[in-house]
């Protein structure tokens, strides 16, 4: 049987280091006990899995220093019998409040709903309950009477189960959490999840999340503003065959904290391995109709979501010397480490440049919808939330013009426009050459000015910019170009951005002339050597470059920081009803905070900006 040790348990459930938190209402909400933090297990199977029990403790361990207000267990937790107490018994006494959902395997054996009650000391199987400024409604999916059962568990919500349901969402002055085990939307749906679905979709104003274990995997999906969230097993992956389950090799399990106030929900990560054969290596997925490999992980990817909040970023990755051997680290490809990025920045949409042939195994490592104009396009828009309305702009290259509308939680739309302009013309690294007067240097991103305004009068970036006032609008991209906003007699007496004073960019003032502010120069309009926001480039003079070889060492012992930005030219453009609250430039593998290049994986800097929806 597998040890846990207390150090592996608390490891394996990682903090969110590197998210953003909206300071003001969160303490608010805070300091006033709103919010809400649950500990969450699903799928322990104890009774079934080999060792379950001491999964079961180093879950119990974790959440004793997770200071939860709250612990769940998600349904299939273990046979509730006599033999079986003591997984109730150890649960139950880990917190003062417990909530059970009961799965399909509590009726394995003959087992009863009457068991459950009796083993867990509850007194019904859907039920709902009050914590704090949020209302609970846990639901059993094990009704019989689905007119499409066709064997095997009941998988069912019942028509009296339902006007219960619709009398609390109907009633509740409260925003709710929605719990199952079986899921409401996605892979091994409940029989009438599309009726289950309509009734929440009427009140998405309501649901801030619908939980549910029973898949065994790690899956996010959205219908009708309303998130519906799959929380992997503790245990295993069921493979059947000969091999059954595919264990995990440490225990998963999680905590979701939600901000009633803000409809803000986080979930925190927890990451293991296979203990032996992994779902692909006995061939799993060569069968049929079996769920994409993006959700058969060992790991409880980690989420903000918010119908109030969104974290944007926008990152040249470099193109196909992304998967240059010369770069590879440890093991870890250029590709690899600029997807260990992606996740470390928790960006719910991504506007990706120099994608070229990358776009389909970033968005299943990260389990994000995505939009490209084809799989070894330049630009491509990744999305935690659904896309929709994805256009290839009639009468523009998609390699400099990509658009797709992202829908939040709740509902709200969101614009995203992903952009390159053409690096023709003038080079930026003229801005360093102070023979060149401001005013030269400023008439040589003519070309990119008439590459911009392409997009400006196009007519469907005129329609959306016409409905920016209820759909904001976000224009995102590698600008090939600095912007008039960083030039003034005060950065050039302080001696930043080369001593240059007064930039007449066009891009920049045509973005600000039609109503865009820029969201890093927002949050940072003090230009200091701190918040200069320099994006390009991160290769320093350890290395040079080589037109169709890239970027290549001046010598074998490079030194341990090759920081070399001198200029912004990527920006995050938004318009509407949305505040820039915090904006910061990404140029760190996370692993590496005092190596830049090659351990970044690019010679561009990521902008990240975070958004608060305003009313």
């Amino acid at each position: 049987m597998q040890r846990f040790t207390r150090r592996s348990v608390l490891r394996s459930l990682a903090a969110l280091s590197s998210s953003w938190v909206v300071p003001s209402p969160v303490l608010a909400a805070s300091q006033s006990h709103e919010v809400v933090k649950l500990g969450v297990i699903a799928d322990l199977h104890g009774g079934l899995a080999i060792d379950a029990a001491e999964r079961l403790d180093a879950f119990l361990t974790a959440m004793k220093e997770a200071s939860c207000d709250a612990l769940v267990q998600l349904g299939d937790f273990a046979f509730p019998n006599a033999k079986h107490q003591a997984f109730a018994d150890a649960f139950r006494a880990a917190h003062e409040h417990t909530l059970h959902v009961i799965g399909n395997h509590e009726f394995d054996h003959g087992l009863t709903r009457e068991d459950c009650y009796k083993a867990w000391g509850i007194e019904a199987s859907y039920y709902g309950t009050d914590l704090g400024g949020l209302r609970i409604l846990v639901l059993d999916g094990n009704d019989r009477g689905s007119p499409t059962h066709g064997g095997g568990y009941h998988s069912y919500i019942g028509p009296q189960q339902q006007a219960w349901l619709a009398h609390e969402l109907e009633a509740s002055t409260r925003p709710l959490l929605i719990l199952s085990h079986q899921p409401l939307a996605g892979q091994w749906a409940i029989d009438n999840a599309k009726d289950i679905q309509q009734l929440l979709g009427k009140h998405r104003s309501k649901v801030l999340l619908c939980l549910n274990g029973h898949s065994h995997l790690d899956a996010y999906v959205q219908v009708e503003g309303v998130p519906y969230l799959h929380i992997n097993s503790a245990s295993y992956f069921w493979v059947g065959g000969d091999v059954r389950m595919a264990y995990y090799s440490q225990p998963l399990f999680t905590t979701v904290t939600i901000d009633p106030q803000t409809a803000t929900i986080r979930v925190d990560s927890c990451e293991s391995g296979w203990k032996e054969q992994s779902p692909e290596a006995i061939g799993y997925f060569q069968r049929e109709n079996r769920p994409s490999k993006a959700t058969v992980v060992p790991r409880i990817r980690r989420h903000h979501l918010s119908r109030t909040a969104l974290n944007v970023m926008t990152w040249n990755i470099w193109g196909r010397l992304n998967e240059d051997p010369r770069y590879t680290i440890d093991g870890k490809t250029s590709r690899d480490r600029t997807i260990d990025i992606l996740r470390a920045s928790g960006a719910d949409v991504i506007a990706m440049i120099e994608t070229y042939g990358s776009a389909a195994t970033i968005a299943e490592a990260l389990n994000y919808p995505y939009h490209t104009a084809a799989a070894d396009a330049n630009l491509c828009l990744f999305s935690r939330y659904p896309l929709v309305d994805v256009e290839r702009l009639e009468g523009l290259n998609p390699f400099s013009f990509l658009a797709a509308t992202v829908m939040m939680p709740g509902g709200q739309a969101v614009r995203v426009y992903d952009i390159w302009l053409t690096s023709d013309g003038r080079h930026i690294v003229e801005i360093k050459d102070s023979s060149v007067s401001d005013e030269a240097f400023a008439r040589g991103d003519d070309i990119r000015d008439a590459h911009l305004r392409e997009l400006l009068h196009h007519s469907t970036f005129k329609r959306d910019l016409a409905a920016s006032d209820t759909v904001p609008l976000i224009v995102a991209g590698d600008f090939n170009c600095v912007s008039h906003l960083d030039y003034s007699e005060a950065t050039a007496k302080a001696g930043h951005n080369h001593g240059r004073s007064h930039l007449g960019i066009g891009v920049s003032q045509a973005m600000a002339q039609a109503g865009f502010i820029d969201a890093y120069r927002a949050v940072h309009p003090n230009i200091t050597a701190d918040t200069l926001g320099h994006t390009w480039t991160t290769v320093g003079t350890d290395y040079l470059y080589q037109s169709g070889k890239g970027f290549l060492p001046t010598d074998n012992h490079p030194r341990p920081e090759y920081r070399d930005l001198y200029t912004r030219i990527d920006y995050i453009y938004a318009r509407g009803p949305l505040k820039a609250v915090e904006a910061r430039v990404r140029a760190h593998h996370p692993q590496a905070p005092d190596r830049q290049f090659p351990h970044f994986p690019s010679d561009h800097a990521a902008v990240e900006a975070r958004f608060v929806l305003e009313e």
